[in-house]
């Protein structure tokens, strides 16, 4: 695999990240199953982790880091879901003048039953570090096709991102996670 040798402070130059689709839909997948309102990199992390025999895995092996134990990390750090925090106040819409049950039934009449609910379930932020690491990815990736071993180097690449913060505290870096990388047999 090539890697790029770049600085950790340089900008990324990818100008879409529409390659990295694949990665936003599985992290917005596990975060829709968490309960949490946006896709960040620990989402996604949480995703490849699961590929016991995926790059990441193989990756954090070589460095002795055990998957399942940053896996355990992750979890604890993502807040308990909270069913009342995603309702919608019928009260609060009432003041703007906005009757909900109306809005529901139209809404329901055009698209079917439960459709407000679909739409807002559907409805995820993407935190800024994952398109900033996404963008890191397809820079490492080049003209290759985008790998998981490409998006543990971007997520790694965003210090403040969730994913670097909990492979941190096994000892990781962007620096020994590319040195294993590029000592891997081919």
């Amino acid at each position: 695999m090539r890697l790029l040798s770049r600085g950790r402070s340089r900008r990324p130059r990818a100008k879409t990240i529409r390659p990295a689709e694949r990665y936003l839909t599985l992290g917005a997948e596990e975060a829709r199953r968490l309960g949490c309102n946006f896709v960040g990199t620990e989402h996604v992390l949480h995703v490849l982790l699961h590929d016991r025999a995926g790059a990441i895995a193989s990756v954090l092996a070589r460095l002795a880091v055990d998957p399942a134990a940053v896996e355990s990390s992750l979890a604890s750090s993502w807040p308990a879901a909270d069913p009342t925090r995603a309702k919608i106040d019928p009260e609060a819409l009432a003041t703007l003048g906005i009757d909900l049950e109306v809005v529901r039934t139209q809404l329901e009449q055009t698209f079917g039953r439960g459709a407000l609910e679909r739409t807002r379930a559907s409805c995820l932020g993407i935190a800024p570090q994952l398109k900033l690491a996404l963008a890191h990815a397809l820079d490492y990736a080049g003209d290759q096709p985008l790998g998981d071993e490409h998006v543990l180097l971007g997520m790694l690449s965003v210090p403040d991102s969730a994913a670097a913060r909990v492979l941190a505290r096994f000892g990781v870096s962007v620096d020994d996670a590319q040195a294993t990388l590029a000592a891997a047999p081919r």
